[in-house]
């Protein structure tokens, strides 16, 4: 600022009642004032300064305000995320060890049949070895006494060649 602002400025103050009227007119006192106007400006322009700083500071801090608050919603989310995942995991735990528990039911189910089928295939097989015992033994007895019945017969060659000439005697004429 020059000289000649701030003697016009000093005048405008004078002018608008800021001093009382009683005050002398006097240009030493204007050049008192001015010698004190530029550190009136730069005590004005410190606070103008230091408000401006402080407005700045305010906004910086605001903004570390709103910046820590989206920062622990951030983190409560991620943490809410991270509970949730781990109460689905739990869950499919708890799911997978009730399959697992009904297949090794099911196994044990499967070879206990497993295994009556097993013996009662090893029954079976017996009991068809044995009954083809028995009718193997049944065709044998029975064979010997079809034969049996032959013993009786008594085997007279001439009877059976008079036989058999009078079977062919009549077969040839018929």
């Amino acid at each position: 600022m020059n000289p000649s602002e701030i003697q016009e400025m000093n005048f405008n103050i004078i002018q608008n009642n800021f001093f009382p009227d009683n005050l002398p007119y006097h240009p030493a006192f204007l050049t008192g004032l001015h010698e004190l106007s530029p550190n009136n400006t730069y005590i004005s322009s410190n606070s103008t300064s230091d408000e401006a700083e402080d407005h700045q500071h305010s906004l910086i801090d605001e903004r570390k305000q709103r910046r820590m608050i989206s920062n622990r919603e951030s983190a409560r989310r991620s943490r809410m995320r991270k509970q949730r995942h781990l109460d689905e995991l739990w869950s499919q735990v708890t799911r997978l060890r009730t399959q697992n528990h009904n297949l090794i039911d099911k196994i044990n189910h499967m070879s206990e049949s497993h295994e009556k089928v097993v013996q009662e295939n090893t029954r079976l097989k017996e009991e068809t070895s044995n009954l083809r015992q028995m009718l193997t033994d049944l065709h044998i007895s029975n064979s010997y006494e079809i034969l049996r019945g032959f013993e009786d017969i008594s085997c007279n060659l001439a009877h059976l060649k008079s036989e058999y000439s009078d079977q062919s005697v009549t077969t040839f004429l018929h």
